[in-house]
């Protein structure tokens, strides 16, 4: 296309835009309030914008689910109840040759047992379970007097089911295992160098039954201790 149609189609469009009628111009309470209702609707977008990412906020920690928070958990399950702790009484009878075992007013059992003999007599009096060895090794020169197992008084023992017992004054003393001194020692004879011996079946159930704090009462009614 040449120049003299662009300069016919450039006249023509001034043409029209000279005749085109022009614009009224607006009050200016109409413009003020258009403008306020600008602002106004500005202002409502940028709220609920605030709002929405408060709302998401807040869900996201649980704060606008109040029925959930105030319903009642389920309490966590409680662990395999254990059994009420007991307190074990036993009673060494010197004279008697036995050793009784009783939880509270009931009696579990009367063991037979042998305890010191003459020359070394168990001492009486009230004790407590201090300690529990399943297994104690012991020999002459670092253990306690036991029987003449071996040759004179020497010996390298390892004892079973042992429970140490602690008198207020700090002497010591066992109730375990001594089976070498045969069946016919318990509950007939003191035969021990001052050791309460069991046969080892009953040494095993009373070391189960007993715990450390229990009371042992030793007691020699033909000497007149109780």
């Amino acid at each position: 296309m040449g120049s003299g149609h662009e300069d016919v189609i450039g006249s023509a469009l001034r043409e029209l835009t000279a005749q085109a009628p022009a614009a009224l111009p607006l009050p200016y309470d109409t413009v003020r309030r258009r403008g306020a209702r600008r602002r106004r609707r500005r202002r409502a977008a940028v709220l609920a914008a605030v709002a929405a990412v408060c709302v998401l906020g807040l869900l996201g920690s649980g704060a606008l689910l109040p029925e959930l928070r105030q319903r009642p958990t389920a309490p966590a399950p409680s662990p395999t109840a254990l059994p009420s702790s007991r307190s074990v009484l036993t009673t060494v009878d010197l004279t008697a040759h036995t050793v009784r075992v009783e939880d509270g007013t009931t009696v579990l059992k009367v063991l037979p047992a042998t305890a010191g003999r003459p020359d070394h007599p168990t001492r009486p009096g009230a004790m407590t379970v201090a300690e529990k060895l399943a297994s104690y090794h012991v020999n002459s020169s670092t253990g306690p007097t036991l029987a003449p197992a071996a040759g004179g008084g020497e010996y390298d023992l390892t004892l079973s089911w042992c429970v140490r017992l602690v008198a207020q004054d700090g002497y010591s003393n066992y109730i375990c295992s001594l089976p070498w001194y045969g069946a016919s020692a318990f509950g007939r004879q003191n035969l021990t160098f001052g050791q309460i011996g069991l046969r080892s079946e009953d040494a095993r159930w009373y070391f189960e039954q007993v715990a450390v704090g229990d009371t042992v009462q030793v007691v020699d009614p033909a000497a007149g201790e109780r």
